[in-house]
């Protein structure tokens, strides 16, 4: 059983890009079946967190929406805020699962059991991975997860 699902933003809900009008503003892309994947895993009782390296409006936006239960932006050292969540609020890191895409995911996909890569991240960042995803990054990874969670892992319900 998963109690809380960590997602990291950029890679993982978003495809990594950043898209510029003329006016220069940045947005960014997230799917409506991952934003459906998260409120189902709220729905289902499992606890939702973000770790993400960003402090930005995006993220913002990302807090405001999903109003997860862990937040944790402009973290460099992943694995350390990770463990500081963890500390704080007597998390059992075998009912805790991680979607990361980058470097910096590294450390905390090695430490839980279920950790998650997208299929097109660097081969070392899969070598870290527990599993590796057949969604790319930002097409569906958070779905993936979530269908994962629910069917594999035993969480009983579906996405």
């Amino acid at each position: 059983m998963i109690d809380v699902a960590f997602f990291d933003i950029d890679g993982i809900l978003t495809d990594g890009a950043i898209y510029v009008d003329s006016s220069g503003n940045e947005t960014k892309r997230i799917l409506f079946e991952d934003i459906d994947a998260i409120f189902a895993l709220k729905r289902a009782g499992i606890k939702v967190g973000f770790i993400t390296a960003e402090n930005s409006k995006f993220c913002d936006y990302v807090r405001k929406r999903f109003e997860p239960d862990f937040f944790l932006s402009g973290c460099k050292e992943k694995l350390q805020g990770f463990k500081g969540i963890a500390e704080k609020n007597g998390l059992d890191i075998t009912r805790v699962c991680y979607a990361g895409d980058s470097r910096k995911d590294m450390g905390l996909l090695k430490y839980l059991e279920y950790s998650f890569a997208p299929a097109d991240v660097d081969q070392k960042i899969k070598n870290s991975a527990k599993i590796i995803l057949k969604a790319a990054r930002g097409k569906g990874v958070v779905r993936e997860v979530v269908e994962y969670i629910f069917e594999k892992i035993g969480n009983a319900t579906s996405v």
